[in-house]
């Protein structure tokens, strides 16, 4: 019997600058949010665009790791790993902090609005919204309830299983297909 060959995971680039644009939004809606809250906050907030607009806000890599759904790019910059920051073109000083004890994130300065279109704002909004006084706990739960981190296995998590309910859910998935590898955020 032929083996079922495995699809493969639809993923995008992703825009590091949009990503250091993204926690800097987050942090001035609500200075001293969470690394956690930032994370799953990002994760909300593309599925919402991708499924209204057909595009992610970021288009970061996501995991589906212990926790829920981790967008790598963002937690990268977040961690201060020196692949985001030098992804970045810069020497290692980011305009943001995460405070130690609590990880709450303070920016340095506000997020550049001519790197976020009104609707990737409306999706942060959302993001920050589907997060907004949860637990850590809570969002756990809900995040490993969501379709897109269970078909991932522990895995990569895939753009296609961002897309919910509603119509034309094939035609979504065929653009996403067509456009994800060479998409430019």
């Amino acid at each position: 019997m032929a083996k079922k060959a495995a699809r493969q995971v639809v993923r995008y680039i992703p825009s590091v600058e949009k990503a250091l644009e993204v926690i800097l939004w987050l942090a001035e809606k609500q200075p001293g949010i969470d690394v956690y809250h930032v994370v799953k906050s990002t994760f909300y907030a593309d599925k919402f665009h991708i499924n209204k607009y057909g595009r992610p806000v970021i288009g970061d890599h996501y995991r589906a790791a212990w926790w829920g759904p981790l967008p790598c790019v963002v937690y990268g910059l977040l961690c201060f790993r020196p692949m985001e920051i030098l992804a970045l073109g810069g020497n290692g000083k980011l305009p943001f902090r995460v405070e130690e004890g609590t990880f709450g994130v303070y920016g340095d300065r506000g997020p550049n609005a001519k790197r976020l279109s009104p609707s990737d704002a409306e999706a942060l909004q959302h993001g920050w919204s589907q997060v907004h006084g949860k637990t850590f706990d809570e969002l756990v739960l809900k995040t490993h309830n969501d379709p897109a981190y269970q078909n991932a296995i522990g895995g990569n998590m895939d753009y296609r299983d961002f897309i919910s309910g509603g119509s034309n859910i094939k035609k979504k998935i065929e653009y996403l297909e067509e456009v994800a590898r060479i998409a430019a955020l």
